[in-house]
């Protein structure tokens, strides 16, 4: 009798006397992801948690999917190609609505690398590794009409120019190598540049190069070369951290952090470059090239809590005094532009969303009108408008049927 009562009494501890006070069993739950149309949206991806605790499920054709009883009342995210991603902050057994995107992206087929030449029918690519890619396309196929690595020496391209007909590597650690693709099926190599370091951003105009530093700050070296290979570096300046560089007439142009929002060095003596414009912008973080305009990104970019940023646009036409010209706004955080109407970037709700955004730099916004939310994480290779490449593959931008 005492172990009965005893139990009893520790069952009605744990409970308490009341209805209200009994502990809730969770179970698993389902949840439906339908479009703004009430059709349900099957495919769509719902993940969450961190660590042990991480799930990622996927729609079925009624646009339902079973999350496991440790989601519940979690936050998590929604998402699928060419609709706008959601973020949820607390997850229940309900129904959920992913908006279709006004336009959408149509897979072509498979590419690999960034793009050295996007063009009507032709692409050519580079890799990571070295290894140098042809392909022609169309609406519906890709194809891959020759590729080769370039030399055992060019096994990790963090960047590339194509100057001319001349495609431009820096390596890790093995220089800067040069080919002629004038017969794009037949690379040639001209030259190389035994440059020492981890390379990264470089300029070249005329026998001149400049490489910068991504990750220290500097120095920025200045070198001059000969089209047999002899180069010799002529002078460097400390203390740049260099993500973007480029040569506008006699003006050498670094964006880096927010102490370099532009820095402009007249190159008219490159023995002596010479500071000719300091930009200290404490609201931007960094930038990027567009024609004669430098596009700065806000600081709360790339993970802040603000999904409508503002960017700047700064006019380089007179490098010596950048004039800013005006600001628009994104609905994603944006990394490059396409054409003077086309932007690029990464979805606020979820940034391994690729978006599509389309606007104008001189208007007031840019707005997602399309979006690829798998296989990503390459990010955007280059673009032809209509035609980009996202993640590794080729897509058009069409309207939606």
């Amino acid at each position: 009798m005492k172990r009965i009562i005893f139990s009893v009494f520790i069952f009605a501890a744990l409970t308490g006397c009341n209805d209200d006070n009994i502990l809730e069993v969770q179970k698993p739950f389902e949840v439906k992801i339908i479009s703004q149309d009430g059709q349900p949206v099957e495919g769509a991806t719902i993940e969450g948690g961190i660590d042990w605790d991480a799930y990622r499920v996927i729609t079925n054709s009624d646009g339902k999917a079973i999350l496991g009883e440790k989601a519940l009342k979690r936050g998590a995210v929604i998402y699928k190609t060419n609709y706008l991603p959601i973020s949820v902050s607390s997850i229940s057994q309900t129904t959920y609505t992913l908006r279709k995107t006004e336009k959408q992206l149509k897979l072509i087929g498979d590419v690999v690398g960034k793009a050295v030449r996007f063009r009507q029918n032709e692409l050519i690519t580079i890799d990571y590794q070295g290894n140098y890619h042809l392909y022609s396309y169309n609406d519906q196929s890709v194809t891959e009409i020759f590729t080769q690595h370039l030399h055992d020496s060019v096994n990790a391209v963090p960047e590339h120019q194509l100057i001319g007909d001349k495609l431009w590597l820096a390596t890790h650690n093995n220089g800067i190598f040069v080919y002629s693709i004038q017969n794009p099926s037949s690379p040639q190599l001209l030259f190389s540049l035994p440059v020492t370091g981890y390379l990264g951003p470089f300029a070249v105009k005329d026998s001149f190069l400049v490489v910068g530093d991504r990750w220290n700050p500097g120095p920025v070296r200045f070198f001059v070369f000969e089209p047999n290979g002899d180069f010799r570096e002529i002078s460097r300046v400390q203390n740049y951290f260099v993500r973007k560089i480029t040569f506008v007439g006699n003006y050498l142009i670094l964006v880096g952090n927010s102490d370099c929002l532009p820095t402009v060095f007249d190159v008219t003596n490159v023995f002596s470059p010479r500071v000719v414009f300091n930009g200290l912008d404490w609201e931007h973080q960094t930038g990027f090239f567009y024609n004669q305009n430098l596009i700065l990104i806000p600081y709360n970019a790339y993970g802040g809590d603000n999904a409508i940023l503002d960017y700047k646009v700064l006019d380089l036409s007179n490098p010596a005094s950048p004039t800013a010209l005006n600001t628009f706004s994104a609905d994603s955080w944006l990394t490059g532009l396409a054409s003077d109407n086309i932007a690029y970037g990464n979805y606020y709700y979820h940034n391994q969303t690729i978006s599509l955004l389309e606007g104008n730099i001189s208007s007031y916004s840019f707005n997602t009108v399309a979006t690829v939310s798998e296989g990503t994480i390459d990010g955007i290779g280059g673009a032809y408008p209509p035609y980009f490449i996202i993640g590794n593959r080729l897509w058009k931008l069409v309207d939606r049927n």
